[in-house]
């Protein structure tokens, strides 16, 4: 290895030690970028109507404000209160499990028993364990200032990247060499596709969970139907995990009434998933990304893994990105122009002299 590869080396590894260190702010970052892709569709829509880009991206983050604004007057007390019953509702639940567990141990065979008994403790665990899993759930946002502090971050560099997008595309279009900036302003496009379809997709589907389960709870007379109808659209962000862990609390609730009512919101949650799976997703797969069930659930369990729960949150939009990347860069651009002799030459136009950098969009 000559000096200039073990420099070369050296800098590599401190770069990546680097990178790990500040991968809070870069998630925060792509956030940010991934957050102001949507909504400057909306500000190009107000645009093409006559209204210029300052009012356009005033109106449009004035109308993300209102809707939070909305929620927190008119949802939010209605979702505490009913989360506070929730809780207290707990205790109840969980006499009823082991009083279930009982039941089971008198109908099951002794031999079943006996290999399940050392898992006996856990019966007793569970108020600990719950209690402990809620705390831990609070303390997630006791720290306020944080949170505080991350979201106006988020939010200042989005009102930025809205305000003029062009010079931060030109910036990294820079990047790369002279003659593959054109190629690269397509991949970009590319992933602001795939990035506005996931939103629109995430955002329908939520909407559409929340508003049928809210309905269907509050018929069959599960109590708390409002505060379960907006978790389970929370929840539902996470696909294959979100829709049965978002199914649970109510499932629970309604077996405390009857077993009869467990039986029928279980029932119903799965029609709601046929009914989202088989019928609204192909309605909107022209806008939302496609992704196979096992990449999007490895990838939400390799993200939360290291980087938490902002990673877990951000793991679908950061591989919609990467997916464009790898099939236009990777396959398109160097596999399939791959030769013999391990030589490739990408075929994209050079930047003829006298034409803009880029064309005339935003990211």
């Amino acid at each position: 290895m000559t000096f200039g590869n073990l420099i070369g080396a050296i800098a590599f590894i401190v770069s990546l030690i680097i990178l790990w260190e500040i991968k809070t702010v870069l998630l925060l970052l792509f956030a940010a970028i991934a957050f102001a892709t949507v909504l400057n569709r909306m500000v190009r829509r107000l645009q093409r109507s006559g209204l210029k880009r300052g009012v356009a991206i005033a109106l449009t983050i004035g109308l993300l404000f209102a809707i939070i604004g909305l929620f927190f007057v008119l949802i939010f007390p209605t979702v505490v209160a009913q989360f506070k019953e929730l809780l207290e509702l707990l205790p109840q639940t969980l006499a009823q499990l082991r009083e279930w567990y009982r039941w089971l141990q008198n109908i099951i065979p002794d031999q079943f028993i006996k290999d399940i008994q050392n898992r006996e403790f856990l019966a007793e665990r569970i108020p600990n364990i719950s209690l402990s899993w809620f705390g831990g759930f609070f303390n997630i946002f006791s720290n306020s200032l944080d949170f505080v502090l991350n979201l106006l971050l988020v939010l200042v560099l989005i009102i930025m990247l809205l305000a003029n997008p062009t010079l931060y595309r030109q910036s990294f279009m820079l990047i790369f060499p002279a003659f593959y900036r054109r190629r690269v302003d397509e991949i970009l496009q590319g992933c602001e596709k795939n990035i506005v379809g996931w939103a629109i997709g995430r955002i329908f589907n939520m909407v559409f969970i929340a508003i049928v389960s809210g309905i269907g709870l509050w018929v069959i007379g599960v109590p708390l139907a409002l505060v379960n109808a907006i978790i389970s659209a929370l929840l539902s962000y996470i696909p294959n995990l979100g829709p049965i862990l978002g199914s649970i609390p109510p499932i629970a609730l309604a077996f405390i009434d009857s077993p009869v009512k467990g039986v029928i919101v279980i029932a119903f949650y799965l029609a709601i998933e046929q009914l989202e799976g088989l019928v609204l997703t192909p309605m909107i797969m022209e806008n939302e990304i496609s992704l196979p069930p096992a990449v999007t659930l490895t990838s939400m369990l390799i993200f939360s893994q290291f980087f938490g729960l902002l990673g877990l949150f951000l793991a679908l939009p950061i591989v919609a990105v990467l997916q464009v990347w790898l099939k236009e860069l990777l396959v398109k651009d160097v596999m399939n122009d791959w030769t013999l002799q391990g030589a490739y030459s990408p075929k994209v136009p050079d930047t003829l002299p006298g034409e803009p950098l880029i064309k005339d969009s935003e990211p």
